[in-house]
C-alpha cells in the first residue's frame, strides 16, 4: 500500500491505472477507522481493481473550532487496518495545501440545505461539498462508497455529482452496527461502556417507529420517540420524512419511502442515526 500526500501525485498514480483499463474505487474518511469504514473498503476492494482511501480532517466541515482541534488522530492504527484490507493507496493530504488554488463554490441545496443536519450544523454541507468535489477531481474514481448512517450527507453528495456532472457512481452502503444496534461511528470511542449501552436505545426507538406504522401516524411516532429518548438524552431532533424529498410526513400516504432521522447527545457526544421505515 502506498501513502500519497500530494494531489498531483495521486492523480498521476490513478492515470496509470486508467491507462491499464483498471477500475478505481474510493472511500473518503476523516480517519479513526472502525468497522463501518472497513466494510466500505472491503466492498470497494471486491468491486474494483484498485482502491483508494483518503484520510483528511476537513476543516470546512466544522462549525466549531474546538471540535476540529479535538478531533482524534489514529493514523498509525488506520494505516495498519488499511494495509490488511487490501487498500492500494491511502491519500493523506496536507491540510494547508489541499485547498490551494481551489475555488470554493457556493451551492443552493434546496431543502437539503435547510433541514435537520443543515439546521443544526450551519456550513457543514458546504464543507462536505467542497472536499468531496476536490477529492473526486483528484482521485477520478469509478465508484465512491458512503455509509447510510450519514444519510442526508449521502443525499448531498448524490446531488453534487448530478449538479457538477461528475463521472462517478455513488454507492450507498447499509449502516454497520454493533451487536446492541448502535451505529458504528468514530465518535463512539468517547462513550463509556454505560454510555454505549444507553445509546442502543436510539436504534430501538427507530425500530419502534418501523414496527408501529400500522398503529400510529408519523407525527405521533415522532412525539412518542421524543418522549422516550428525552428521558436519557438531550435530543436535537427526531424527524420522519420522505427519504427522497426530505419533506416532513404527516401521513403515511404522502411517501413510499419514509425514513426516521435522529440526533441525540450522549455523554457530550453527538450521535446520529436513521432507519428506513419500510417493511
Amino acid at each position: 500500500m502506498k501513502r500519497i500526500e500530494i494531489k498531483r501525485k495521486l492523480s498521476q498514480e490513478v492515470r496509470l491505472w486508467k491507462e491499464q483499463k483498471l477500475t478505481v474505487g474510493f472511500v473518503p474518511t476523516m480517519g479513526v477507522l472502525h468497522g463501518g469504514h472497513m466494510e466500505l473498503i472491503r466492498r470497494s476492494v471486491s468491486e474494483n481493481d484498485k482502491t483508494v482511501c483518503s484520510i483528511f480532517v476537513n476543516p470546512l466541515q466544522f462549525n466549531k473550532k474546538e471540535d476540529l482541534d479535538n478531533y482524534p488522530n489514529t493514523l498509525e492504527q488506520d494505516f495498519k487496518l488499511l494495509q490488511e484490507s487490501g487498500c492500494d493507496v491511502v491519500f493523506t493530504p496536507i491540510a494547508g495545501a489541499f485547498y490551494e488554488g481551489v475555488t470554493i463554490d457556493k451551492y443552493d441545496f434546496g431543502i437539503l440545505g435547510k433541514v435537520m443536519e443543515a439546521q443544526y450544523r450551519p456550513g457543514h454541507f458546504e464543507g462536505v461539498a467542497a472536499v468531496v468535489k476536490e477529492l473526486f477531481l483528484s482521485v477520478h474514481p469509478d465508484r465512491a462508497y458512503f455509509g447510510e448512517k450519514d444519510f442526508q450527507q449521502l443525499a448531498i453528495i448524490q446531488w453534487l455529482v448530478s449538479k457538477e456532472s461528475l463521472d462517478v457512481q455513488v454507492i450507498a452502503c447499509e449502516t454497520v452496527r454493533a451487536e446492541s444496534g448502535l451505529a458504528l461511528s468514530s465518535r463512539n470511542v468517547r462513550l463509556s461502556v454505560e454510555g454505549r449501552n444507553a445509546a442502543s436505545d436510539v436504534y430501538s426507538t427507530l425500530n419502534f417507529c418501523k414496527n408501529n406504522r400500522a398503529i400510529f401516524d408519523p407525527q405521533t411516532l415522532v412525539e412518542l420517540s421524543l418522549a422516550k429518548l428525552s428521558q436519557k438524552f438531550e435530543v436535537e431532533y427526531f424527524e420522519i420524512v420522505d427519504e427522497k424529498t426530505f419533506e416532513r410526513l404527516e401521513t403515511w400516504e404522502e411517501s413510499s419511502c419514509p425514513r426516521a432521522f435522529v440526533v441525540v447527545i450522549a455523554e457530550g457526544v453527538r450521535l446520529i442515526d436513521n432507519l428506513s421505515l419500510n417493511p
